[in-house]
């Protein structure tokens, strides 16, 4: 049995390699060649995740896991959401920085709510699938704050008043938005793993 990561972003490879990694059986990235890039055309990031995780192959020895997020502000009706990568030209520096002269007449700091989402979705070898969700609650900032990070860490303020550049991205890394559906991703697995091996299904 192994773990296929529907993924081609280097970054999201090593998180989610980091957040399965305490599961028993081997956690793989994608083969060159193997499936060919999918277009993110989902309105929600669990319809992207599925896109993702739908575009590899199951077997009977493959769970397929893909993942998707972004950050989401309330006062703009959830935008950037599935496009915060690509909502504007540039680096995330240009686009946090887009994003503030977005809300630039938003003068009321519960206004600027925002949140940071991530979804997981997990398609099992016999067609059973899980999503699993987590969630970094914040407000954006009115300038950008901190160095410790880049893009729109330095404009997400945590509700301790400091930014995620000024605190340092390990730091909430411990538990954000990432590691939380992680976490419940881990457990998923995990509990289909003892159900079928209880069934006397080989996981090996």
């Amino acid at each position: 049995m192994e773990i296929v990561l529907a993924t081609w972003n280097p970054r999201k490879i090593k998180m989610l390699m980091e957040g399965l990694m305490e599961l028993p059986i081997q956690t793989r990235a994608l083969f060159s060649g193997e499936v060919n890039e999918v277009d993110e055309t989902g309105v929600t990031f669990e319809e992207n995740a599925l896109l993702k995780a739908s575009a590899v192959q199951l077997t009977s020895n493959r769970i397929v896991v893909a993942e998707d997020s972004g950050l989401c502000v309330s006062v703009l009706d959830g935008e950037p959401g599935v496009r915060t990568a690509r909502w504007a030209p540039g680096t995330d520096d240009d686009r946090s920085l887009k994003l503030l002269e977005k809300l630039k007449h938003v003068h009321n700091p519960p206004l600027r709510d925002a949140r940071f989402m991530s979804v997981i979705v997990i398609r099992f070898p016999d067609g059973s699938s899980s999503v699993t969700y987590g969630k970094l609650e914040g407000r954006i900032a009115f300038s950008p704050r901190g160095e410790l990070a880049s893009g729109y860490s330095r404009i997400f303020e945590l509700p301790s008043g400091l930014t995620i550049a000024e605190k340092g991205s390990p730091t909430i890394e411990i538990n954000d938005h990432h590691r939380q559906a992680l976490a419940k991703a881990t457990e998923c697995i995990k509990e289909w793993l003892i159900s079928h091996e209880a069934r006397g299904v080989s996981i090996d």
